[in-house]
Protein backbone atom coordinates (compact mmCIF):
# COMPACT_ATOMS: atom_id res chain seq x y z
CA UNK A 1 0.00 0.00 0.00
CA UNK A 2 3.09 2.00 0.56
CA UNK A 3 4.14 2.33 -3.62
CA UNK A 4 0.61 3.05 -4.81
CA UNK A 5 0.39 5.95 -1.51
CA UNK A 6 3.79 7.66 -2.53
CA UNK A 7 2.65 11.17 -3.46
CA UNK A 8 5.47 11.05 -6.38
CA UNK A 9 3.58 8.18 -8.06
CA UNK A 10 -0.17 10.02 -7.46
CA UNK A 11 1.20 13.35 -8.81
CA UNK A 12 2.33 11.72 -11.75
CA UNK A 13 -0.73 9.80 -12.23
CA UNK A 14 -2.52 12.88 -11.69
CA UNK A 15 -0.33 15.22 -13.85
CA UNK A 16 -1.33 12.48 -16.91
CA UNK A 17 -4.94 11.98 -16.28
CA UNK A 18 -5.70 15.75 -15.56
CA UNK A 19 -3.46 16.43 -19.09
CA UNK A 20 -5.77 13.70 -20.80
CA UNK A 21 -8.98 15.48 -20.03
CA UNK A 22 -7.46 18.79 -20.85
CA UNK A 23 -5.96 17.38 -24.20
CA UNK A 24 -10.04 16.31 -24.95
CA UNK A 25 -11.78 19.48 -24.11
CA UNK A 26 -8.99 21.30 -25.85
CA UNK A 27 -8.63 19.65 -28.88
CA UNK A 28 -12.14 18.24 -29.43
CA UNK A 29 -13.77 20.69 -32.43
CA UNK A 30 -16.89 22.52 -31.64
CA UNK A 31 -18.61 20.66 -34.13
CA UNK A 32 -17.91 17.16 -32.27
CA UNK A 33 -18.75 17.90 -29.00
CA UNK A 34 -22.37 16.96 -29.27
CA UNK A 35 -22.10 13.90 -31.88
CA UNK A 36 -19.53 12.39 -29.13
CA UNK A 37 -20.74 13.44 -25.75
CA UNK A 38 -24.46 14.44 -26.58
CA UNK A 39 -23.94 18.10 -25.21
CA UNK A 40 -26.07 20.64 -27.07
CA UNK A 41 -24.20 23.44 -26.06
CA UNK A 42 -24.13 26.88 -27.06
CA UNK A 43 -21.01 29.79 -27.98
CA UNK A 44 -20.86 30.09 -24.44
CA UNK A 45 -20.32 26.47 -23.36
CA UNK A 46 -18.03 25.79 -26.04
CA UNK A 47 -16.09 28.80 -23.79
CA UNK A 48 -16.60 27.47 -20.62
CA UNK A 49 -15.54 23.71 -22.09
CA UNK A 50 -12.26 25.45 -23.24
CA UNK A 51 -11.72 27.63 -20.02
CA UNK A 52 -11.91 24.26 -17.90
CA UNK A 53 -9.61 22.10 -20.25
CA UNK A 54 -7.21 25.08 -19.66
CA UNK A 55 -7.63 24.85 -15.70
CA UNK A 56 -7.14 21.13 -16.04
CA UNK A 57 -3.78 21.63 -18.28
CA UNK A 58 -3.12 23.83 -15.36
CA UNK A 59 -4.08 21.47 -12.56
CA UNK A 60 -1.93 18.58 -14.87
CA UNK A 61 1.28 20.93 -14.81
CA UNK A 62 0.96 21.51 -10.84
CA UNK A 63 1.06 18.07 -10.66
CA UNK A 64 4.01 17.53 -12.79
CA UNK A 65 6.24 20.21 -11.65
CA UNK A 66 5.85 19.43 -8.28
CA UNK A 67 6.20 15.39 -8.89
CA UNK A 68 9.57 14.98 -7.08
CA UNK A 69 8.81 17.06 -3.94
CA UNK A 70 5.41 16.95 -3.64
CA UNK A 71 3.94 19.77 -1.09
CA UNK A 72 1.29 17.86 1.58
CA UNK A 73 -0.87 21.10 1.09
CA UNK A 74 -0.83 20.78 -2.79
CA UNK A 75 -2.12 16.78 -2.49
CA UNK A 76 -4.68 18.00 -0.17
CA UNK A 77 -5.99 20.56 -2.95
CA UNK A 78 -5.73 17.63 -5.53
CA UNK A 79 -7.38 15.18 -3.02
CA UNK A 80 -10.18 17.40 -2.55
CA UNK A 81 -10.86 17.84 -6.02
CA UNK A 82 -11.03 14.59 -7.07
CA UNK A 83 -13.50 13.72 -4.46
CA UNK A 84 -15.34 16.74 -4.98
CA UNK A 85 -15.19 16.47 -8.89
CA UNK A 86 -16.82 12.69 -8.50
CA UNK A 87 -19.66 14.04 -6.25
CA UNK A 88 -20.54 16.50 -8.76
CA UNK A 89 -20.57 13.99 -11.46
CA UNK A 90 -22.94 11.83 -9.49
CA UNK A 91 -24.93 14.22 -8.02
CA UNK A 92 -25.88 15.80 -11.95
CA UNK A 93 -26.27 12.24 -13.18
CA UNK A 94 -28.90 11.39 -10.92
CA UNK A 95 -30.38 14.80 -10.74
CA UNK A 96 -30.61 15.52 -14.96
CA UNK A 97 -30.08 11.92 -16.34
CA UNK A 98 -34.59 12.68 -17.03
CA UNK A 99 -32.99 15.61 -19.15
CA UNK A 100 -30.44 13.05 -20.85
CA UNK A 101 -27.41 14.40 -19.29
CA UNK A 102 -24.37 12.23 -20.28
CA UNK A 103 -27.22 10.27 -22.95
CA UNK A 104 -24.20 9.70 -25.18
CA UNK A 105 -22.48 6.44 -25.26
CA UNK A 106 -19.55 7.74 -25.00
CA UNK A 107 -20.17 10.31 -22.23
CA UNK A 108 -21.74 7.54 -20.54
CA UNK A 109 -18.50 5.30 -20.50
CA UNK A 110 -16.25 8.80 -19.59
CA UNK A 111 -18.00 8.91 -16.32
CA UNK A 112 -18.00 5.25 -15.68
CA UNK A 113 -14.15 5.53 -15.72
CA UNK A 114 -14.14 9.04 -14.18
CA UNK A 115 -16.38 8.46 -11.46
CA UNK A 116 -14.19 5.37 -9.89
CA UNK A 117 -11.10 7.10 -11.48
CA UNK A 118 -11.31 10.21 -9.62
CA UNK A 119 -12.39 9.00 -6.49
CA UNK A 120 -10.04 6.43 -6.06
CA UNK A 121 -7.35 8.81 -6.87
CA UNK A 122 -8.68 11.41 -4.49
CA UNK A 123 -8.91 8.83 -1.58
CA UNK A 124 -5.40 7.59 -2.17
CA UNK A 125 -3.84 11.61 -2.67
CA UNK A 126 -5.75 12.02 0.76
CA UNK A 127 -3.88 8.79 2.68
CA UNK A 128 -0.55 9.47 0.89
CA UNK A 129 -1.05 13.10 2.22
CA UNK A 130 -1.79 11.29 5.65
CA UNK A 131 1.55 9.67 5.11
CA UNK A 132 3.63 11.93 4.10
CA UNK A 133 2.85 14.23 7.14
CA UNK A 134 3.79 11.69 9.47
CA UNK A 135 6.86 10.29 7.94
CA UNK A 136 8.11 13.21 4.85
CA UNK A 137 9.39 11.77 1.66
CA UNK A 138 12.80 11.94 0.61
CA UNK A 139 13.88 11.26 -2.64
Amino acid sequence: MKAITDLRLLFVFTAILEAIYCAASLLTPPHLVEPLFGWDMSADGHWALKLLGLALGVQALTAWVLRREPPVAVAWCLAIYQVGATGVDITLWAMLADDGIFAAPVAQAMMLTAIPTHFVLGVLLAIGALRQREAPVHA
